[in-house]
């Protein structure tokens, strides 16, 4: 049954985040359209600067949190759980009040002197109030993860985003009339008081919480602010590098763009549509592996603690074919409909230009996010860690070579080696240690294969059918559809995947009758 919890708490939290990343995704496309690309370009610098600020804030307490609260729960002492996360709580707010004061009273430095645009002082400043916000939630939310009561930290992000959505789409015309930097800071206006309101959601969920769990043991137990400090500061180190390089990579991306081009506004609205409209293009489909991978992981977690070798690598093995399976669907995907992606979602055919280039990057894309994950749940996060901030680093030079002299293009080639560069060392580490051995000709070439000639049959479909009838978009969604329907009828035909892989998939998202039947006692 502790299992069934763990997957039933996966399942709602990954559903949850899923519908949070369509509608953001959405809402990104709405704020790119209506902002314009120098726009982006300001709210990207902004919110650089912002992710920078929550690493320092939360600092990996809210992460320790889960874990620690995990291990005295898991020992019945529920007392110590929450005095866990009052210290936590006490710890986080006192830093992200620190960092909330440090980002409004150096606003305009750090806008002038860092980000290189005067016109983000009013958005640093509004987001300085939000930080505490976010923090607390965090300390809360990895408390509910802890206890398996998920319900409250999952609506709660559904909430939050609904309520940015509507304050942003509300009044963002009135601020853009007054001029870009305006609408800039009514959007982050949004994020701050989106967070507040999660905050008062969260912790009326916790009050609640108090009062349907009692306390039932507690040993008074000292130093808990020593074994937060000591699981958090080994996490925070790597993600304070880590924010502190991708900061200057944005920095240094807009005056490499701006010595390419030789003007400061229109390298901003390059920034913008590579970061605010390309880029999320290609990240949103690993949205669709999000809840794979949340399910999985605790599975691959408890089969490495149990040494369960075979199993594990069977795991590990269908995770990466089906992983594979699917970053070569997208790619086929974005090759097929590039342009017209760009000009359905953007109006703007140069983000679809922009798409084409950099779609190959997919299954790369798609694989370090998979095996990042297997490596956590295997204990193997130190050499994930070292390998992203070595990445850091490679983006730094690259941007700082490549751009001034290539401009876009040598963002494009920036991406392509850091994808490269740690899919295949995270990749080659989970092969070392797990004693996975690759199936090419399944997982690459039948599906390559697969993927031309569903590419093919579309092109033949468009060349005899009244489609050139139809508006763009319904050709798109219609391309999309038939594209994937002709891919999984290739690969089940050629033996890429079997009736059994799929099978498989299902049971990783349907509970078992031993959880239904413990649902139906409950309800009843």
């Amino acid at each position: 049954m502790k299992r069934q919890n763990v997957m039933l708490s996966t399942l709602v939290l990954s559903a949850s985040a899923l519908f949070v990343r369509l509608i953001g995704f959405v809402f990104r496309v709405y704020l790119s359209n209506t902002m314009g690309a120098q726009g982006m370009g300001l709210y990207s610098l902004v919110m650089s600067v912002y992710a920078l600020s929550i690493t320092f804030a939360t600092s990996g307490i809210s992460t320790a949190v889960s874990k620690l609260a995990a291990e005295e729960l898991a020992r019945g002492k529920t007392g110590n759980a929450r005095c866990i996360l009052t210290s936590s709580v006490a710890m986080s707010l006192t830093l992200s009040c620190v960092v909330a004061m440090i980002l409004y009273l150096f606003a305009d430095p750090i806008a002038v002197n860092i980000l290189g645009d005067a016109r983000t002082v009013p958005s640093l400043k509004l987001l300085a109030p939000g930080l505490p916000f976010l923090s607390v939630c965090a300390c809360l939310r990895g408390y509910f993860i802890a206890c398996r009561r998920v319900a409250v930290p999952a609506s709660a992000q559904v909430i939050e985003q609904l309520f940015k959505m509507a304050f942003i789409m509300t009044t963002l015309s009135a601020g853009l009339s007054k001029g870009i930097a305006e609408g800039c800071a009514l959007v982050v206006l949004g994020i701050t008081l989106g967070e507040g309101v999660c905050l008062v959601y969260t912790l009326a969920g916790y009050l609640i919480d108090r009062r349907r769990y009692p306390e039932q043991q507690r040993d008074f137990a000292r130093g808990y602010n020593l074994r937060i400090l000591g699981f958090a500061l080994p996490i925070s180190v790597s993600h304070y590098i880590r924010s502190i390089l991708r900061l200057w990579e944005d920095v240094l991306i807009v005056s490499g763009l701006a010595a390419f081009g030789g003007n400061h506004d229109d390298a901003t609205g390059t920034y913008g549509m590579l970061r605010g409209m390309v880029m999320p293009l290609l990240i949103f489909p690993l949205s669709l592996l999000s809840a794979f991978v949340i399910t999985l992981t605790p599975e691959v977690s408890r089969l490495h603690a149990l040494s369960e070798r075979r199993r594990l690598e069977s795991v590990i093995g269908k995770i990466l074919q089906v992983t594979s399976i699917l970053g070569v669907l997208i790619v086929c995907l974005l090759m097929s409909f590039s342009y017209e992606i760009g000009v359905v979602v953007y109006k703007d055919p140069r983000v679809g230009e922009m798409l084409r280039s950099m779609a190959f990057l997919c299954p790369f894309m798609c694989i370090e996010t998979v095996v990042v994950s297997i490596l956590q749940g295997m204990g193997e996060q130190t050499h994930s860690a070292f390998y992203s901030v070595g990445d850091c680093l490679l983006r730094v030079l690259m941007v700082w070579l490549l751009i001034p002299k290539w401009g876009v293009w040598g963002f494009v080639w920036m991406v392509v080696a850091s994808n490269l560069f740690t899919s295949l060392l995270n990749l080659a580490r989970l092969m070392k240690i797990a004693r996975i051995s690759l199936r090419i000709n399944d997982w690459v070439f039948k599906p390559v294969l697969a993927a031309l000639a569903a590419s093919q049959a579309w092109k033949a479909l468009c060349n005899y059918s009244l489609l050139g009838e139809m508006a763009l978009w319904q050709s798109v969604a219609l391309g999309l559809v038939v594209i994937s329907l002709v891919y999984g009828l290739v690969l089940l035909s050629v033996g890429s995947i079997t009736r059994k892989d799929m099978v498989w998939i299902l049971q990783r998202f349907r509970p078992g009758p031993e959880q239904m039947h413990a649902v139906s006692q409950k309800g009843g």
